[in-house]
């Protein structure tokens, strides 16, 4: 059995659950995520009043965090519910938006990192790069072109760094790069308008929670990856205007079948 089939079969596992997906996110992205765990066969709420999320997240299957349009009551509310979950060892996706733009921000990551448990670190190359201590040159939220490097080289010290902090990496990207330290895969699937869609990291960000509910994290990861990957190739065959492709998007996020994922998803392990 290849990979691929080995996560389509985990994958199927979700569908017999309906997970509870907690997911405190942006509300730049917060529509579009509910629908992607909801049309994976998940379950999401959307909680952030730091006095509820205690008790929502005990309730949960996996906890997604992400760092987008940052305040304080998220603030608040991140902290508590990471709390919870390593509490009633509920798996936890922490995406670390604009960190490697913001000060406030990378403290922030910085201080969870070292306090909590994390299962999946979720960032850009420029954000990786802050979060290992490296020089990092982010443009916004979005990747420096000047930390744009050979995915090998690349892949060598985001194991290494996985390895230091003992939790799985998925760093997006043209190819991305996963990693936990032990083994590191590489998923060359997706295509240009996805970058051209507001929201489309916090999506990949609560599809790896989804998926993180029912398989280990390594997994989740490459999963993640190669399926909205195969999602977003699938939807440019039908049209190459953002808008369309954006609610595209959702309809092959519910209805991409197995063949297809099969024959599409392009994971491979790097070999370092």
């Amino acid at each position: 059995m290849n990979i691929q089939e080995e996560l389509w079969q985990d994958k199927a596992k979700l569908h017999l659950t309906h997970n509870l997906i907690h997911c405190i996110t942006n509300p730049i992205s917060m529509n579009d995520c509910a629908n992607a765990v909801l049309v994976l066969g998940g379950k999401p709420i959307m909680a952030q009043h730091p006095d509820e999320v205690a008790q929502i997240t005990k309730t949960a299957k996996a906890l997604a965090l992400n760092l987008g349009n940052f305040d304080d009551i998220r603030n608040e509310a991140m902290i508590v519910s990471i709390k919870t979950a390593n509490e009633n060892h509920i798996p936890v996706v922490l995406d670390l938006v604009g960190v490697g733009c913001s000060d406030l921000r990378y403290n922030y990551a910085k201080s969870m990192m070292d306090a909590y448990h994390i299962d999946v670190i979720k960032g850009n190359l420029s954000e990786i790069r802050a979060m290992a201590g490296k020089p990092a040159h982010a443009l916004g939220i979005d990747v420096g072109d000047s930390d744009i490097e050979r995915v090998e080289d690349s892949a060598i010290w985001i194991q290494e760094f996985a390895k230091q902090i003992g939790c799985c990496i998925l760093c997006s990207g043209a190819v991305d790069i996963i990693s936990d330290g032990i083994h590191t895969y590489k998923v060359e699937n997706g295509c240009e308008l996805l970058t051209l869609c507001t929201g489309t990291g916090c999506m990949l960000n609560v599809i790896t929670a989804t998926f993180l509910s029912c398989m280990e994290p390594i997994k989740a990861c490459m999963l993640a990856c190669s399926f909205f990957g195969v999602v977003a190739e699938k939807c440019l065959k039908v049209t190459t205007m953002p808008g369309s492709f954006h609610y595209k998007l959702f309809d092959w996020l519910y209805a991409l079948e197995k063949e297809e994922y099969l024959k599409y998803a392009k994971i491979s392990e790097v070999v370092l």
